[in-house]
């Protein structure tokens, strides 16, 4: 996990929307689990499955839009869990 986007609270990461590479704004969260609580971006645009995908690779984090949830490969929430 990155330590700035922790201390920062957001991310900018591009991603390609209907052909074209835009910037969008990702807000960290904490979210619940079974367990314990783990970190998560969090979009509110809907945007395509195979970019929300790289996206979650590329940082490194989980991401949620309107469109699903996604998590880095090979990872769980067990991954991310927010220490103390």
């Amino acid at each position: 996990m990155d330590k700035k986007i922790i201390k920062q609270g957001d991310v900018e990461i591009k991603v390609r929307v209907s052909g074209v590479l835009q910037k969008h704004k990702f807000t960290l969260k904490k979210e619940n689990s079974a367990f314990g609580d783990y970190y998560v971006l969090e979009i509110d645009q809907p945007l395509m499955l195979a970019e929300l995908m790289r996206a979650a690779n590329e940082v490194g984090f989980p991401i949620r839009a309107p469109t699903g949830f996604f998590f880095p490969n090979g990872t769980t929430p067990k991954d991310f869990l927010v220490k103390g």
